[in-house]
């Protein structure tokens, strides 16, 4: 979570314990993924923690020791009172492992300052990129953009083709199409950013004001606010092809640890995790601070939501969600890897995703 997300939810929690008898104990701790990876095996793991949908599948597969719990028989919350998308976000073999509390993706940020009128089509981005490039200069660059396979998806998907089919089983890292979509990142996004491509470095390029444009996710909405007089867009469409972003679903999950605990600590999570995904206070305040598009079906329609987090929402529709199959685990980091060989110039576009794809097959075997 972003800095004003996590003094956001501390809030929320001080709410939820002053409403009822419960205490939470919070940590927040970095590389969650390699920390849940240790402390669930050795049974000290969290008794829930908040992330996007993508692990459930791989943790709802884990049996010795089990990683999620089925709480679908432990709720009182009508699953109906979420999404379609959302619901199946959290399920996996007709099991739930969690509840939602919003829906993400990443988008066109733009600073009002520079940009008079948000780019349309990627040549109208470009040329507006073109203008503010001068790191010798004045200290600007064109754009902030984080180099994952996730912030990369919208164009690395934009001409057909996608990273990892679940429904058929097929690997498309190394398609005719995501070659094509990554020869256009490295054409008309590369030469604009910072040397630097790590989240942090590329956020702070926009946040301090040197670049008209960053692709971004709604966790950082607040954060620009602080800083930059932001406008939000949807992304340019890229030689009359639509980008695609990937789109993901924040749930609260139900850790292995219920299972066995006791009834105090059980009711406090179920509890907590019920409240926060159906609060009316939670909902609004992660629309309105954190651009967190609802997936409450009595908000999800709100005309009163801030219109940025309804951009999001457009560009939600836009995208695909997140393949929640184990397989997909072996998907980004040789993606990611390949997107910064070529981005330093070691190699070119069809060379880094063939070499991408055969560390996928291997790791698949």
């Amino acid at each position: 979570m972003s800095e004003p997300q996590e003094e956001d939810l501390e809030q929320f929690i001080g709410q939820f314990e002053e409403e009822t008898d419960h205490e939470l104990n919070q940590e927040s701790v970095s590389d969650m993924d390699d920390q849940l990876e240790t402390t669930m095996p050795a049974g000290d793991g969290p008794d829930t923690w908040a992330w996007a949908h993508d692990w459930v599948g791989r943790y709802a597969g884990r049996d010795d020791p089990p990683f999620l719990y089925d709480g679908g028989d432990d709720i009182d919350v009508d699953l109906d009172t979420f999404s379609a998308s959302a619901q199946d976000a959290v399920s996996w073999d007709g099991s739930v492992y969690g509840l939602p509390f919003g829906s993400e993706t990443v988008t066109l940020y733009y600073n009002k300052d520079m940009v008079d009128e948000p780019p349309e089509t990627a040549e109208d981005m470009d040329a507006i990129m073109e203008e503010y490039y001068d790191p010798d200069g004045s200290g600007t660059y064109g754009i902030s953009y984080n180099l994952d396979a996730y912030f990369c998806s919208p164009f690395l998907q934009a001409f057909g083709g996608t990273l990892y089919d679940a429904e058929a089983d097929e690997l498309g890292v190394a398609s005719d199409e995501i070659v094509q979509g990554l020869e256009f990142l490295n054409d008309y996004i590369f030469p604009y950013m910072a040397e630097d491509p790590n989240y942090e470095a590329q956020t702070a390029v926009f946040n301090d004001g040197n670049a008209p444009f960053a692709v971004n996710g709604p966790w950082q909405l607040g954060g620009f606010r602080d800083n930059v007089d932001v406008g939000v867009t949807t992304l340019p469409t890229v030689d009359g092809n639509e980008p695609t972003p990937y789109t993901g679903v924040q749930m609260w999950y139900f850790s292995a640890t219920l299972a066995d605990a006791d009834e105090e600590v059980f009711d406090a999570i179920v509890d907590w995790i019920e409240w926060y995904t159906t609060s009316e206070d939670v909902i609004l305040n992660n629309a309105d601070r954190h651009g967190m598009i609802p997936v409450h079906t009595e908000h999800a329609q709100n005309d009163d939501i801030d219109p940025a987090v309804q951009t999001f929402a457009e560009v939600v529709e836009m995208g695909m969600p997140m393949p929640a199959h184990p397989k997909m685990d072996d998907v980004w980091e040789p993606t990611e890897d390949a997107l910064k060989r070529v981005f330093n110039g070691e190699q070119e576009p069809d060379e880094a995703l063939e070499q991408a794809a055969e560390r996928v097959r291997d790791a698949w075997e």
